[in-house]
């Protein structure tokens, strides 16, 4: 009776992925366009469609842009809504997509998607100028303009591409530990042990006098103080475009692929885990379908479709909060719900 009530609530779902450590991108089918005034809307829309394309593709080739317009569509038929917002006294185009419309779409053109969840890169850049004590650049302070160069680039890329570009931020207590450090300590290290991240990127900027200045680390390249601002977010530009189309490659769902496997899930005791789990799968754009097959003993087994292959389905899962597989083979994963 109670499986057969469960039925009626089941329908077929369009799901979003995880990855490694990674996070989800909420806003992943809204994009926010700078806009200068209202008479700039269609050029804001046409920017915010390629973005959009840019983001859910992982790749930032104009190709698929042109496959999809040749498609017989129009920009405008993937749009749900826009309005002039204003954000922090600067205004940008809210530009909502229609998920369902584009994930078909690229579907149809058999263009790799990636999902909502996204890699975490975390930078830790320690800037040398000469005229102050050498930092690490940080979220909640900017101490001259250097550091706005390194975060204008992280921002861009960050919302344009949707992933996760992430410097530290400092309280009382971190500031107090990094100025006590000695040369037997590692700043970065306890820095580091503090966050969560897929892939740690370590840069050092020092200026070395005489007009000159260096990058060492992940990145290494050699700047005169004469074009300093602009060679310098050319070059980290450069770096972090890099960085950014390998990871998003990484994650890329193969949607010429579509494989079946049976899914387990353990620890729903009430209607409201059986919700709760489910929207917790809802989020995996992996899947193209699922369908209940049976609940029994506090477990629900779903037979599910899955794009890609079975490691795509598993990467998602493994990445989940609040789902943990517990055991798996080649057509069936089993899985234990958290609440």
């Amino acid at each position: 009776m109670h499986n057969n009530f469960i039925k009626h609530f089941i329908v077929g779902l369009i799901i979003f992925s995880n990855f490694s450590f990674g996070k989800e991108f909420d806003e992943l089918f809204t994009i926010y366009e700078p806009i200068e005034n209202s008479s700039k809307i269609e050029k804001s829309i046409n920017s915010s469609f390629n973005n959009m394309v840019y983001r859910l593709s992982g790749s930032d080739s104009p190709s698929n842009i042109w496959k999809i317009i040749n498609s017989g569509v129009t920009r405008k038929d993937f749009i749900i809504s826009y309005s002039i917002k204003n954000i922090d006294d600067l205004s940008y185009l809210q530009v909502i997509f229609n998920q369902d419309f584009l994930i078909s779409k690229f579907n149809e053109l058999s263009i790799p998607i990636v999902g909502y969840s996204r890699p975490v890169i975390f930078f830790l850049i320690e800037i040398d100028s000469g005229s102050v004590s050498p930092y690490f650049l940080s979220a909640d302070q900017s101490k001259n303009k250097i550091d706005n160069s390194f975060k204008s680039v992280l921002k861009s890329i960050s919302k344009n591409r949707g992933i996760f570009l992430e410097i530290p931020v400092f309280d009382l207590q971190d500031r107090q530990t990094l100025s006590n450090m000695n040369i037997l300590s590692s700043p970065s290290e306890y820095i580091s042990s503090k966050y969560e991240f897929d892939e740690l990127v370590k840069i050092k900027l020092t200026n070395l006098g005489l007009d000159n200045w260096q990058i060492t680390g992940d990145i290494k390249s050699s700047l005169s103080s004469e074009n300093l601002k602009n060679d310098l977010e050319n070059i980290f530009l450069e770096y972090v475009q890099s960085i950014t189309d390998k990871k998003l490659n990484d994650l890329k769902i193969n949607t010429n692929r579509t494989v079946d496997t049976l899914v387990s899930i353990s620890g729903i005791s009430s209607y409201k885990d059986y919700i709760d789990s489910r929207d917790r799968l809802s989020k995996f754009i992996g899947i193209s379908s699922i369908e209940i097959l049976s609940l029994k003993n506090n477990i629900i087994t779903y037979k599910i479709k899955t794009l890609g292959d079975m490691n795509t389905l598993i990467n998602e899962i493994q990445n989940n909060s609040f789902l943990y597989i517990t055991d798996s083979d080649s057509s069936k994963i089993n899985i234990e719900y958290k609440k």
